[in-house]
């Protein structure tokens, strides 16, 4: 079974961040930002610095939570991206929750 995670990638070069959540493999993912994903804002740093890429490496990247459900990993990386203001981080689309108690 492949672990639902929270990650976060920190640039070597310029401290940079970026949290992101994934269903799938950490590292087949790390994979994808560091090279073939050209949507991934971490590979588009990456492609505009050549001394960042240069410094880069898969160990700037590290998984910093985990979730049982697709619905708890949303919320985590929520919560994450607030705590840590990551800014390779672009809201692009949110959903407002009201809790009631």
């Amino acid at each position: 079974m492949v672990a639902k995670a929270v990650r976060q990638f920190s640039c070597a070069c310029c401290n940079v961040c970026y949290i992101g959540e994934t269903t799938g493999r950490f590292s087949t993912r790390v994979n994808e930002h560091l090279s073939s994903d050209k949507c991934s804002h971490v590979c588009k740093h990456l492609e505009n610095s050549e001394l960042c890429r240069r410094s880069c490496s898969k160990d700037r990247f590290e998984i910093i939570d985990y979730a049982a459900t697709p619905f708890q990993l949303k919320l985590k990386e929520s919560m994450h991206t607030n705590w840590e203001m990551p800014n390779l981080n672009f809201q692009v689309k949110h959903v407002n929750l009201t809790f009631t108690l």
